[in-house]
């Protein structure tokens, strides 16, 4: 038998390979198991695109409802819409006018760029809750900027009742330091 496997090297290697997968299978399975499960991570992604007279933006509102945020460059008019998912039609609008909460000179043409982020704000309960995001909306020109949150009450989105509501300010700022003309 040991002149037949000398002479057929091809089952030689062949042999060689099989027991060595076979020993690296067992070794990997025995010893690199993870020790530390770490748990899985779900992606949450919002979309937003702008143009040279409107941007639009997706956020969470609560428990897989989503906003669309459109914002109109020419009257500064901020809204957001949700879609309501049992019905199907839109049963929430929140509006804010930008240009005075970022103080936009008149006559000036600002130049606006707008995202959300998502955001898990503490309650003392009861029913009207912000919104799980957060619309930024800067103007380029100045480096202002202003946040907004959306008062969200979970009770009129059970019961499909249309919410309609002022956006209010989170915050304003500037990232600019200096006046640019």
């Amino acid at each position: 038998m040991l002149r037949y496997l000398n002479q057929s090297r091809w089952l030689l290697l062949a042999l060689g390979l099989t027991i060595g997968s076979v020993l690296g299978a067992v070794v990997a399975n025995k010893y690199s198991r993870p020790r530390i499960q770490l748990p899985a991570t779900l992606l949450n992604a919002s979309a937003t695109h702008g143009g040279t007279t409107m941007a639009v933006a997706t956020g969470p509102i609560q428990d897989g409802v989503e906003g669309f945020f459109v914002l109109d460059f020419i009257t500064g008019e901020l809204t957001c819409s949700v879609l309501n998912p049992r019905t199907g039609v839109m049963g929430g609008a929140f509006r804010a006018n930008v240009v005075s909460d970022l103080g936009v000179e008149q006559g000036k043409q600002p130049q606006y760029l707008m995202v959300t982020g998502a955001a898990e704000f503490r309650t003392q309960g009861g029913n009207i809750a912000p919104a799980q995001s957060v619309v930024y909306v800067a103007d380029a020109n100045t480096g202002r900027y202003v946040a907004y949150w959306l008062p969200w009450n979970r009770q009129a989105a059970q019961y499909n009742f249309a919410q309609a509501s002022p956006m209010m300010v989170l915050g304003t700022g500037s990232a600019r330091n200096i006046q640019v003309e």
